[in-house]
């Protein structure tokens, strides 16, 4: 009876499972570097929809009197948005961002006025962001002030698609990273 070697048997076992190690390392790798790229365009649009509904609900104190949105207020803010958002991002596109500004307002007998301005999806003005509940249905957020009239609402969401490494891989899409702040007017 001949022996046969343990070591002859297991010829080529290496490879096999140094390639199998390789291909879990790389889609880890790529996994991360998306997640991260996702998670630091999620931070950007964090702060800077929370600094645009700020800016949003202070015009009233630095500009006029008005507590309605108008064409020319959204311009402005979202002029400023993509400004700093081009600054902070190195490969920005301005086809791949989207907004949703919202507001409400209440008329002297206290109903709501629902005033909404959106990105539309062409090539020029960018994406459409998607809101699950709209600043119209949220009208109970608005608490009365000091003089007795209920509180302005506002909402700036903004959207940016990334790119799509671990999408490609897996044949999904997960491209849109959305933020969204809401604030309670003066």
């Amino acid at each position: 009876m001949s022996v046969i070697s343990l070591t002859s048997k297991q010829r080529g076992t290496f490879s096999i499972e140094m390639a199998i190690v390789g291909v879990f390392f790389s889609l880890l790798f790529v996994f991360s570097g998306d997640v991260i790229i996702k998670l630091t365009h999620k931070g950007k649009l964090d702060r800077l929809s929370y600094s645009l509904v700020n800016i949003v609900k202070e015009r009233t104190q630095l500009y006029s009197k008005s507590y309605r949105l108008t064409d020319a207020n959204v311009n402005t803010a979202i002029k400023i948005a993509k400004a700093s958002f081009k600054r902070t991002t190195n490969q920005f596109d301005a086809t791949s961002f989207g907004y949703v500004v919202e507001s409400v307002t209440f008329d002297q007998a206290h109903k709501p006025i629902y005033d909404v301005f959106r990105s539309q999806n062409s090539p020029t003005l960018g994406i459409r962001c998607n809101v699950a509940k709209t600043l119209n249905n949220m009208t109970h957020l608005s608490k009365i002030t000091t003089w007795g009239r209920p509180s302005s609402l506002y909402r700036v969401t903004l959207c940016y698609e990334t790119d799509n490494w671990i999408g490609d891989l897996l044949g999904e899409s997960f491209t849109r990273v959305q933020s969204d702040a809401l604030m309670i007017g003066r």
